[in-house]
């Protein structure tokens, strides 16, 4: 089992998700660039560099990610499915990342 392979590929498919909500909901680009801009430096430091340090403080990050999907999803009244599809991506990133950082710590 490669976490590091799920780990991109789960924060690529979070990138997009979220691309295509907010072209569809009208998102300025700013808005969409300061949102990406912390999953995409964690995804280079992941591929360039992996170590468990990362993947801890990605845990942490993307439980921010999480606050807002959660808002999204169970705040409006008829959130789209591209919203539930963004928040179990966050879920499957978190657990992810956690078990990315601890087979960090178990190689070494």
């Amino acid at each position: 089992m490669n976490l590091r392979k799920n780990f991109l590929i789960l924060i690529s498919a979070l990138l997009i998700t979220h691309l295509i909500q907010g072209l569809l909901i009208g998102t300025p680009w700013i808005g969409i660039l300061i949102w990406s801009i912390p999953l995409m430096y964690f995804g280079y430091q992941a591929y360039k560099k992996p170590a468990a340090r990362i993947y801890q403080i990605f845990g942490f990050i993307i439980l921010i990610y999480f606050m807002s999907a959660c808002l999204i999803v169970f705040g409006l009244p008829n959130p789209s499915l591209l919203s539930w599809l963004e928040l179990i991506e966050i879920v499957a990133l978190f657990l992810v990342a956690v078990y990315a950082a601890r087979e960090q710590l178990n190689v070494k």
